[in-house]
């Protein structure tokens, strides 16, 4: 915009310039007007004695009219479109403010929610990597008992999150959502007697395994897909007055994983 200006100004001084000229050429016609003027009417000037010595021909009084005010309407419309140019540029430049202040604004709001937007990114995938698997750690038969005993499947084979505790044998949600529960059991069968067990949801049985055999071993498993509440503890137990066996190969485990949140 400066340097529309620059260009402005700069033709404006060539334009007084050439008025200049003009004038001067318009005072060189005016003399030669003059003269001619003069030497056409030299008998009518002899003749009318009592005439105005001071008084112009009506040749000479349009030629200095027309010199007074050749360059004024240039100069007025110059100095108009450049007032109203300075008011364009400053419209202008408040426009540009505005934009950058809507523009900043959006910036923030856009920072804002790719914040909230990672925050609850992290909550869920956090919640997503509910899973667990573990195995019994003993090389030996456990049971019979006169009660229900808690499994506790200390051998973690992998434990994302947490959320299984190889102290207690007890799996606790972390989220509200439908999880998915296994496992699997076996007892050598070598005397008399049978095995049997079940899968608790907060206490209540919710599926079992049961094997009988007096001269081989036998195994048994089974699975269930739960909906859990924040806080809800799932586990296994073997029924009372029955055995379960296990050794380096890991026969009995307990596994179980979150499907999706609700």
């Amino acid at each position: 915009m400066e340097r529309l200006t620059v260009i402005i100004l700069i033709c404006l001084l060539a334009g007084l310039s050439e008025c200049e000229e003009t004038g001067d050429q318009n005072e060189i016609n005016q003399s030669l007007t003059t003269e001619l003027s003069y030497e056409d009417t030299k008998a009518e000037n002899n003749n009318d004695v009592s005439a105005d010595p001071g008084s112009e021909t009506p040749a000479t009084r349009t030629v200095n009219k027309t010199t007074d005010h050749s360059c004024e309407p240039n100069i007025y419309m110059v100095l108009k479109e450049l007032g109203a140019l300075e008011e364009r540029q400053k419209a202008t430049e408040r426009a540009l403010e505005e934009t950058n202040r809507k523009l900043e604004a959006s910036e923030r709001k856009v920072a804002a929610l790719n914040s909230t937007l990672t925050e609850l990114r992290t909550v869920y995938e956090g919640q997503r990597q509910v899973a667990f698997s573990a195995a019994l750690s003993t090389d030996a038969t456990i049971g019979p008992a006169n009660f229900l005993y808690p499994l506790v499947y200390r051998h973690v084979l992998y434990n994302v999150g947490g959320h299984y505790s190889p102290v207690t044998g007890y799996f606790t949600a972390p989220v509200q959502g439908v999880y998915y529960f296994t496992f699997s059991s076996f007892w050598w069968g070598r005397n008399t007697g049978n095995s049997g067990g079940s899968l608790y949801h907060n206490g209540n049985r919710i599926v079992s395994w049961y094997g009988h055999s007096q001269a081989h071993p036998i195994s048994g498993s089974n699975s269930a897909v739960l909906m859990l509440q924040v806080g809800d503890k799932v586990n296994v137990r073997l029924w009372e007055n029955r055995q379960i066996s296990d050794n380096g190969n890991k026969y009995c485990t307990f596994t179980g994983f979150l499907l999706f949140p609700m």
